[in-house]
């Protein structure tokens, strides 16, 4: 006999499914679609361009854990124009962190919907300005070096400040879609 209770072994999802691989290949081909559609807006100043995709990722990632957020940060990445190896970079890990931060603070906080929305929002804001924005830079210093990026701390402020509007717009709407999905819908699926 388990030292849990049955309604937490109830809710236990298994580490890997066919349903958490199609809908991460789902989310996954959504941000693919949108980068081989070309859906881009410049980051003045830099070389790098701001999309769409995040929506996809973030909420995907979060919903199938860090399984599925490795497939859809492969999907999101892989087509990135003349850089993928940093946007692969960024995005896998990124998808990591959205699902096993998304499943502690969701399981924490399934009772109370306020709270568990505005660490929504907090994760989406990390995601951006602590882990893809900062592993971004990293891979574009390190796979492609280039002296007019002006160092670390120079493009990582471009993009930080680039990135932005992006950030905010993705956190209201990801978390617009949290707020509207039923229960069933919202848990992580592993």
């Amino acid at each position: 006999m388990s030292d849990q209770s049955p309604s937490i072994e109830a809710d236990r999802q298994p580490i890997l499914s066919a349903r958490q691989v199609g809908v991460a290949a789902a989310f996954g081909g959504a941000a693919l679609a949108l980068v081989l559609a070309g859906i881009t807006i410049p980051i003045p100043g830099t070389p790098v361009v701001t999309d769409p995709r995040e929506i996809f990722t973030t909420t995907g990632a979060a919903l199938t854990g860090p399984i599925g957020g490795i497939v859809i940060g492969i999907l999101a990445g892989i087509a990135e124009p003349g850089i993928p190896l940093a946007s692969l970079l960024a995005h896998i890990v990124g998808g990591i962190y959205n699902g096993f931060l998304y499943k502690n603070l969701s399981w924490r906080f399934r009772e109370n919907n306020v709270v568990r929305l505005a660490l929504w929002a907090l994760q989406v804001l990390g995601y951006y300005f602590i882990i893809v924005v900062p592993l971004f830079v990293v891979g574009l210093i390190i796979f492609y070096p280039d002296p007019e990026y002006g160092g670390f701390v120079a493009l990582l402020g471009a993009l930080e400040a680039g990135a932005a509007p992006e950030a905010i717009i993705t956190t209201v709407v990801t978390t617009i879609i949290m707020a509207a999905l039923p229960d069933r819908y919202r848990r992580p699926l592993w």
